[in-house]
């Protein structure tokens, strides 16, 4: 039997910097199309705003990569620095004729996983009606490389978790988010931008420079399952933040902590779901592979386990310490408070992790 190493199926499912464009500029179609359709004034000034964010990061982050074709950086640059409208209107044209060069099925059900998880709205927007279904279908229909019935079958299967979760009182919407926080984040394993990504992310930890970044790349581990994140340095599966974290010392004096690398892992274990039954289940060497999958599922569903269990003990000897002084103690209370949320998340992640891993058989029939 063949070995199949995390490394080497993150490896034929990483997105290249071409195909990153894609996966930008077809969700920047999704946005906009519903930007468009959107009828209520503040919900369409929070989608605008939103957008907008999202169009001049994603090309900020492909911009990053060195690794893009001349004539692609060309024509993005010519209009990355113009106005908003000018940047969508650039960018979503793009969509189709980038998606019509993905030629492999993988790197297409990859991308189409990323768009069927696309959660952007928050603030109490949602989706218009029929929209997002509309463009799925486009985008499927542009990713010549898919077969026809992918696009119906991983929807299929993205609902069925969707109930399940629903079912543990876990909102997708929360967790999703992650995915779209500083759309850079997808780039980590890639190389492109990670200092800059990982120091903004360790920012929300309290920290500073160089800590800063180690924490901020600890917390995201691998990155996106686009970028290959299966944590290509250590060989597993997936994202390794919260191993990483918990490495960090979940003591350290100072530290403000943050659920997003449990949302992350949560996000990228759903769509790992859909990739998985699209794409390894065709594989030659499918069983090995499947069964690596679940191996490192359970991997990642052991850090989160231990680190709710770090949390449970953290918690618990924080409140003595606060009981135990007769002032009020503001920032002991504030770190508690911290503790006490990503322990929600972290919980969450576990819920959802165990799920995935449930649906997935680590052999599948012929």
């Amino acid at each position: 039997m063949t070995d199949v190493s995390a490394d080497q199926i993150a490896r034929e499912l990483r997105l290249s910097p071409e195909q990153m464009l894609t996966l930008r500029a077809l969700q920047a179609r999704m946005l906009r199309h519903d930007w468009e359709q959107e009828r209520k004034g503040d919900a369409r000034k929070k989608k605008q705003d939103r957008l907008q964010r999202f169009v001049a990061a994603g090309i900020d982050e492909v911009l990053a990569s060195d690794a893009l074709a001349a004539s692609l950086v060309e024509e993005l640059t010519a209009f990355a620095h113009g106005h908003f409208l000018d940047q969508l209107n650039g960018l979503t044209t793009l969509a189709p004729i980038l998606a019509e060069k993905v030629g492999t099925r993988s790197a297409s059900v990859v991308i189409l996983a990323e768009l069927i998880t696309f959660s952007p709205w928050s603030d109490g927007t949602t989706w218009c009606s029929g929209v997002r279904k509309t463009a799925l279908h486009t985008a499927a229909q542009d990713l010549t490389a898919l077969r026809s019935t992918d696009l119906d079958a991983m929807s299929t299967e993205f609902e069925s978790l969707m109930k399940a979760l629903r079912r543990k009182s876990i909102k997708w919407g929360r967790v999703a988010a992650v995915s779209v926080i500083g759309v850079g984040a997808g780039a980590l394993t890639a190389g492109w931008a990670a200092a800059p990504i990982g120091a903004a992310i360790g920012g929300t930890m309290g920290l500073t420079g160089a800590a800063a970044v180690s924490a901020g790349l600890a917390m995201l581990g691998g990155g996106s399952l686009a970028a290959g994140g299966f944590g290509v340095a250590g060989g597993t599966l997936l994202l390794t933040g919260v191993g990483g974290l918990a490495g960090a010392g979940v003591a350290a004096a100072g530290v403000r902590y943050s659920p997003l690398g449990s949302q992350a892992i949560a996000s990228e274990a759903v769509k790992l779901d859909l990739v998985a039954r699209m794409v390894l289940a065709d594989a030659p060497d499918r069983d090995e592979k499947m069964r690596r999958v679940v191996e490192s599922l359970q991997e990642r569903l052991n850090d989160v386990t231990n680190r709710i269990g770090l949390l449970v003990e953290t918690i618990n000897t924080l409140k003595q310490e606060k009981a135990a002084t007769t002032a009020e103690n503001t920032e002991l209370r504030a770190r508690v408070r911290d503790l006490e949320a990503e322990l929600t998340e972290t919980k969450q992640a576990q819920t959802t992790l165990e799920l995935v891993r449930e649906r997935l058989p680590e052999k599948i029939d012929a």
